[in-house]
């Protein structure tokens, strides 16, 4: 029972503050979303908490969307940036749709090991503000794209400048790259300490460091250049599409395709 209600009670809150009117938008945004995201709690606490913390794709791809709403909402209450919470909503929707399909098993064994979970914990935090920051460095291509066309945008708009914007967004991209850093250095240096096995190359580290270089190769070139605009979002964007291949794709072929 507690789980059909959060399932309703997350979609269609999100689904509500995705199709909200321009009318009420600024009013009511917050608090649907606020809403929604406890809703999603509750699903992740009933699917991971109670079922010794399976740690599967699906419920995988429920904790980083929850973190990234989080985001969303600590970041927004204020910011009148109209569309952002559309396109965090609409991933969100259909992750929640198919998670009962994607769901697998597959637990998480060392939960006693503070250092598993300290890396469990980094490695969730730094995919919410890296997923957080593409979505909002979409929102800003967007917004680009308009004004570089000189069109005005029904669907996006921000009473903030395009550079204040541009900082923001580079400042979350600084708290995600150095919570990345830690993930994947821990990860490589005391595999033994936190997964119990050698350190094993392979295509999730593959992938892994690359997206690790690009996020790397585009603070230097904010620092050392001031890299900015559709280039700069670009960037973004293919480094974090790394990110997903790295962690999600990998996962994704070894419990859906290959399961």
């Amino acid at each position: 029972m507690l789980y059909i209600t959060s399932y309703i009670l997350s979609l269609s809150f999100y689904i509500l503050s995705a199709l909200l009117s321009k009318k009420y938008e600024g009013k009511i945004r917050t608090p649907l979303f606020i809403i929604a995201f406890f809703g999603h709690l509750s699903l992740i606490y009933n699917d991971f908490f109670l079922k010794s913390f399976n740690f599967d794709f699906s419920n995988a791809l429920m904790i980083v969307s929850a973190m990234t709403v989080f985001f969303y909402i600590l970041f927004n209450t204020q910011a009148k940036n109209k569309g952002l919470d559309k396109i965090i909503a609409i991933p969100t929707i259909l992750i929640i749709i198919f998670h009962g399909i994607f769901s697998q098993e597959h637990l998480i064994r060392d939960t006693d090991s503070i250092f598993y979970l300290a890396h469990i914990i980094i490695a969730i935090l730094a995919y919410g503000l890296l997923t957080y920051s593409a979505i909002f460095a979409t929102f800003v291509l967007f917004l680009e794209e308009g004004l570089h066309k000189k069109k005005t945008l029904t669907n996006f708009s921000s009473t903030n400048s395009i550079i204040g914007m541009e900082k923001f967004l580079f400042i979350i991209l600084w708290s995600g790259f150095l919570l990345l850093s830690i993930t994947i250095f821990t990860g490589i240096f005391f595999s033994n300490e936190i997964f119990n096995t050698p350190f094993i190359f392979n295509h999730k580290t593959f992938f892994g460091i690359l997206s690790w270089i690009s996020y790397a190769y585009i603070l230097y070139q904010r620092v050392a250049n001031g890299i900015r605009g559709k280039k700069a979002v670009l960037l973004v964007l293919l480094a974090f599409l790394l990110l997903v291949l790295a962690y999600f794709g990998s996962k994704f072929v070894s419990e859906i395709i290959l399961n």
